[in-house]
């Protein structure tokens, strides 16, 4: 697959969009585009480009030719990620980097520092953690799908009220990515990282450090991630520096931490559903695993009632025991929860904690049973009678 060529457009004022036209091997093109604010000198090279097509090119095993210049660090970085991938069996191949637009580095060294945020635990944690980061870049594409354009805009709104509290400049991009075929790639396992790393690098003529909220919460988990504290630095340069911030760290620690912090509280904001299941919006079903994670973090610490997003009617203890983790990861923070609620004195937490987590284990030893004529109906019913 080939980036053939770019071109700026307007699309208001205040917006303009930088569309990259890729060709597959098979002859067909796609358009990716970018919409950004139109009083930033987008990025000229191939860098984002290379950040955002190398999991489609590893996916569908076609090496990638830039036709811009690229920097030698991040080719250097990308095919050690190639191999990262590959490493865990995801569905990656090991391709070949091209750059036909040659080898650069950028003139100017850019001097700011910048995070993504989108209100959610991670993100907060971030933005207080790194008060450097005095430009907040929030996504339209990702999550929330770009036909959603009502459901954005009160998001944006909402975000931008808070980034202002909090005295940062609000940098919203809107793209088409996850609308190509580079819906192919697996977002969660290996190209989430990837996304952000390209929207980051088209940046890359103001911001010397670019901060990616982790979603990793311990150093033993070995296993691929898209957002990963090794995969995501190597999407950096010369001159711009991707950065994981809050590596370690688990959900609880992180609620805990930002719990200090009202405006936090006042529009802490973590469901991917949003109010009718299809999408984010600016609501917190409160019933999702996601919402019930962090309730629960919220609910130990003490500080529930001050989370004013949640709608604290649809959180009850009974509940906690249909939650199904859906990793590793996610079960290993559940089990923190555990010890903290014995701790505290938290019986009605800790007890249906760990029945959730027997409860998700027999789920998951009966799951061969969905190919089975009839015998599917039973972890087919549990499933569909859980929280996740």
């Amino acid at each position: 697959m080939e980036l053939i060529r770019t071109e700026i457009s307007d699309v208001s004022a205040d917006v303009k969009r930088i569309t990259g036209f890729v060709r597959y091997n098979d002859g067909n093109i796609d358009e990716y585009w970018y919409e950004y604010p139109s009083h930033f000198e987008i990025s000229d090279t191939g860098n984002p480009w290379l950040a955002a097509l190398l999991p489609m090119a590893a996916t569908i095993n076609e090496d990638l030719i830039i036709s811009l210049p690229l920097d030698q660090r991040l080719i250097d970085g990308a095919e050690n990620i190639l191999r990262f991938w590959n490493a865990y069996d995801v569905g990656t191949s090991i391709i070949s980097i091209i750059p036909s637009g040659g080898v650069c580095v950028l003139d100017n060294s850019p001097k700011d520092s910048a995070a993504f945020f989108s209100s959610g635990v991670d993100a907060f944690y971030t933005a207080y953690n790194k008060p450097r980061a005095k430009y907040q870049i929030l996504i339209h594409g990702f999550d929330l799908s770009i036909d959603k354009r009502a459901e954005f805009e009160r998001h944006l709104t909402r975000i931008s009220k808070i980034s202002k509290q909090m005295g940062k400049e609000l940098v919203s991009v809107r793209t088409n990515i996850r609308q190509t075929q580079w819906k192919k790639t697996r977002w969660q396992v290996v190209s989430h990282g990837a996304a952000l790393a390209s929207i980051g690098l088209l940046f890359e003529k103001y911001f010397r450090e670019i901060f990616i909220p982790s979603s990793l919460k311990n150093f033993r988990d070995t296993y691929c991630w898209g957002s990963h504290p090794v995969t995501d630095p190597l999407f950096s340069t010369s001159k711009s520096n991707i950065i994981t911030d809050g590596d370690g760290l688990s959900r609880y620690e992180k609620v805990q931490f930002i719990s200090n912090h009202q405006l936090a509280l006042d529009n802490l904001h973590v469901c991917i559903r949003g109010r009718d299941g299809s999408g984010q919006d600016e609501i917190n079903c409160s019933h999702c695993e996601k919402c019930y994670r962090t309730m629960i973090a919220l609910d130990l610490i003490g500080v529930l009632e001050k989370a004013k997003l949640f709608d604290l009617s649809k959180y009850n203890y009974d509940e906690i025991s249909m939650i199904f983790p859906s990793n590793e990861s996610t079960t290993g923070n559940y089990e923190k929860f555990i010890k903290i609620a014995e701790e505290k004195n938290r019986p009605e937490i800790a007890n249906n904690i760990r029945k959730c987590i027997k409860r998700s284990k027999l789920i998951n030893l009966l799951s061969p049973l969905d190919k089975v004529p009839l015998l599917w109906r039973i972890p087919y019913k549990m499933m569909n009678n859980s929280i996740d």
